[in-house]
């Protein structure tokens, strides 16, 4: 299917969590092998932002993981995570991040895409896309949804969950939606009306404030250029911050390898900190990340990345060196 010849189906929903509820739920009522009675489940990486499993599992729908993550390099662990989905069962359910993925930092290059795109080919699968972060590893908005045109064009079922909370500086509005690309106009005909009966039985109208902010940015070419100027300079921030702080560490001669810190992208970065490490920095130097280990970039500043430096630097020493201390 090309760009040209099909036609996209889009609701509006509660935020990007709301976009992937309401995928999951138009999955269990419509996707076909699971009408004809395969198991209904998803695969999801290993690595993963917390709130997917719960919007499958809630719906009664089986939850698999698969490799993401490689500890060692900081980045995707691209042969393990193919390799799984060419193993997996045809017309599998797959769960993807499109850019800046949450928690890891870790994208898949164009490359690597590519030659994903030959496996779900291949096997049939559908992708379970959330867009999230759009623009915020690259910059531009347009080139972090590359994944999802190489996947149109090439006629792989999909669906999209997008949020604007975060690119447009709104998320207490809950304004995302969920797009589903098909074929022919009929499709998308009984698409949409599946699609607005759905969202007429989950919240009756959505929010108008925030969706009109959107509308009226994106409407408008002068305010659509600022926007996507915002976008840049806050991608930008994020990759500044990255440099600070593997920069910083240099300095301190901290043990161990942080160029992955400026490898990852986005708003959030896998240090690979154990929980001991973690519990340290929370406990003695009051710097706070997940249990993953997971940092946040957008977190950093002038004021306090220092502290934030030199805190790493303490904690890596005393797992390391714990007889000097």
């Amino acid at each position: 299917m090309s760009r040209t010849s099909g036609i996209i189906v889009t609701v509006q929903s509660l935020g990007g969590s709301g976009a992937c509820h309401t995928g999951a739920v138009f999955l269990d009522r419509h996707y076909r092998p699971w009408k004809e009675g395969v198991t209904k489940r998803v695969y999801i990486p290993k690595e993963t932002w917390t709130n997917h499993p719960n919007v499958f599992r809630y719906l009664n729908i089986a939850v698999s993981n698969f490799p993401y993550y490689s500890p060692k390099f900081g980045a995707v662990a691209f042969s393990e995570l193919k390799n799984a989905l060419g193993n997996i069962p045809n017309q599998s359910v797959v769960v993807l991040q499109v850019a800046a993925n949450n928690p890891t930092g870790c994208d898949l290059s164009q490359a690597q895409w590519d030659s994903l795109s030959d496996v779900f080919r291949r096997k049939g699968h559908f992708a379970f896309f959330d867009a999230a972060y759009l623009g915020f590893a690259s910059g531009n908005h347009d080139r972090d949804c590359a994944p999802l045109r190489l996947f149109v064009e090439q006629g792989i079922p999909m669906l999209c969950a997008t949020s604007y909370g975060k690119t447009f500086g709104i998320y207490g509005e809950r304004i995302g939606i969920l797009s589903i690309p098909l074929p022919t106009a009929a499709l998308a005909k009984k698409a949409e009306k599946h699609m607005k009966l759905l969202a007429r039985a989950e919240t009756g109208a959505m929010p108008v404030f925030g969706s009109t902010l959107v509308e009226s940015i994106l409407g408008c070419e002068n305010l659509a250029k600022e926007w996507r100027t915002n976008l840049q300079t806050m991608a930008e921030e994020l990759k500044s911050r990255r440099l600070h702080l593997r920069t910083l560490l240099k300095e301190l001669k901290t043990p161990g390898d942080w160029s992955f810190l400026t490898t990852q992208a986005g708003m959030f970065s896998y240090t690979g900190l154990s929980l001991g490490q973690i519990d340290m920095l929370r406990e003695t130097f009051h710097v706070y990340l997940q249990d993953t280990g997971r940092l946040s970039i957008a977190g950093l500043n002038t004021s306090n990345i220092s502290h934030v430096a030199r805190s790493i630097d303490a904690v890596v020493r005393h797992y390391q060196f714990p007889e000097s201390h």
